[in-house]
C-alpha cells in the first residue's frame, strides 16, 4: 500500500494499535507494517538530519538545529514538506475494521490510521 510519510511521522495511534489485544492474524498483520514503517521512518529521519546538516547550524550538544529567523528557513521548509509529502510503499496489506472490532481507540486515533484501515 501507498501512503504519504506526513501520516507516519509522529503517528502515536500506530503504536497505541501495537500495544491492544487482537486475534493472532490481526497482530500479524499490524506488525508487518509497523516493520515497513518502522524502516520507512528511519529513512526519513536520515534525510532530516541531512537536511539540518544542510540549511542549520550546530548547537552546543553537537546536533543541528534551524530556526525561523535563519537566513535557510524557508529553503528547509520548502523541502521537508516536499520530503513528508512524498509517497512511500508500506509492505502488509490494509486491516479490515471488523478485525478491530475490540479495540479501543478514539476518532482522532482512527482519523490517523485511515490509510491502515479498511471497511
Amino acid at each position: 500500500m501507498k501512503v504519504k510519510l506526513a501520516f507516519l511521522v509522529q503517528n502515536e495511534a500506530l503504536g497505541k494499535l501495537v500495544e491492544a489485544p487482537m486475534p493472532f492474524a490481526t497482530s500479524y498483520r499490524v506488525s508487518k507494517v509497523v516493520s515497513s514503517v518502522q524502516a520507512e521512518l528511519e529513512t526519513f529521519e536520515k534525510t532530516r538530519q541531512s537536511m539540518l546538516e544542510k540549511y542549520g547550524t550546530k548547537t552546543e550538544e553537537g546536533g543541528y538545529e534551524i530556526k525561523p529567523e535563519s537566513k535557510n528557513w524557508e529553503k528547509f521548509v520548502k523541502e521537508y514538506e516536499e520530503l513528508i509529502n512524498e509517497e512511500v510503499k508500506i509492505d502488509g496489506k490494509k486491516i479490515k475494521a471488523s478485525s478491530l472490532s475490540k479495540v479501543e481507540m478514539s476518532a482522532k486515533d482512527l482519523l490517523s490510521l485511515d490509510w491502515l484501515i479498511e471497511e
